[in-house]
């Protein structure tokens, strides 16, 4: 297994879909290079902002070849399979590895069904996938997605697997880049998976991020990289966390539909991305006018932060 390294943002990308709620590839294509041209360093597909878990196999598969399409060997490929049943786990991780992926992440949902959702099925779950394949795998913590918390006690245990290489930390709580640190720093990568912690989070020491909204904001994520990992400027990456990222996290947070915000918000600026498969459904007028209001001082913002972050690197 090589040695990979994900740092950076890494964009879970949206799922264009046309009227007929069918995926749209071009679309996705003219989202690929629009995140890409704003700075995106790897790129993840089908994940659950990605309506992942709405996509059969066929879909899955599409989706993830319209994206190795569109990105030409720009930047590395990190598909994300969320499954039911261990078996559609490992064929998707294994399709994922014949098309070149640098890494994949993998949650297993488990449904009441299956034995209280007990650690030695979380655990049984992860080394069949890790099994199949020489890909370095990320665990997904989302407990509301998928019914198990990866709590440190259970991730010390994951550790052992030797392709469980990272964790995509979702909660939303920063105590829990401390509590991964101090129990398994020295062998799993932290990846901040949440908006609302990622200034604490990468204050921390993680030095990669995964969130929905950098679909919209691409830019701005990557700038909060910068400024925080390569210059160290805690005071410039307050103020684009406060002015460039932080109002888009608080729609999602005021209007509960975060798959239809991230879409509208990809389409104030300029790429028509669709809206979500239903039942999931678009915002309203008046929300996606205020999207391409924030979207255009966001735009402008992202303008001067450049220039700050230009001047920094000439010191």
């Amino acid at each position: 297994m090589e040695n990979t390294e994900l740092t950076g943002t890494i964009v879970p990308l949206v799922t264009p879909f046309g009227p007929d709620e069918s995926f749209d590839p071009q679309a996705m294509g003219l989202h690929v290079d629009f995140v890409l041209e704003q700075g995106a360093d790897a790129l993840m597909p089908t994940a659950l902002t990605g309506e992942g878990p709405l996509l059969d196999r066929s879909e899955t598969v599409a989706v993830w070849d319209a994206v190795w399409d569109a990105a030409d060997g720009r930047v590395p490929v990190v598909p994300a399979v969320i499954s039911t049943t261990t078996r559609g786990a490992v064929g998707l991780v294994r399709a994922a590895e014949e098309r070149g992926a640098a890494a994949v992440m993998v949650a297993p949902i488990l449904p009441e069904l299956y034995a209280g959702r007990a650690h030695d099925d979380v655990y049984a779950f992860y080394a069949d996938v890790a099994g199949a394949t020489s890909l370095p795998i990320i665990l997904f913590n989302y407990p509301s997605l998928t019914g198990v918390d990866l709590v440190p006690c259970l991730v010390e245990r994951l550790v052992e697997i030797e392709n469980v290489r990272f964790i995509k930390e979702s909660t939303g709580d920063s105590k829990r880049v401390h509590s991964l640190h101090r129990v398994v720093g020295e062998r799993l990568t932290v990846i901040c998976g949440a908006p609302n912690v990622a200034l604490e989070s990468l204050a921390l020491g993680c030095r990669t991020w995964i969130t929905g909204i950098m679909n919209a904001v691409p830019r701005s994520s990557r700038q909060l990289v910068q400024a925080v990992a390569d210059f160290g400027d805690l005071p410039l990456a307050r103020r684009i966390y406060y002015e460039q990222i932080l109002p888009l996290v608080d729609v999602l947070a005021a209007n509960n539909n975060p798959t239809g915000t991230i879409k509208a918000a990809v389409r104030a600026r300029a790429v028509d991305v669709g809206v979500p498969r239903r039942p999931g459904q678009d915002v309203s007028l008046a929300e996606q006018g205020h999207l391409q209001e924030l979207m255009a001082k966001v735009a402008r913002a992202e303008a001067q932060t450049a220039m700050q972050l230009q001047s920094l690197g000439r010191r």
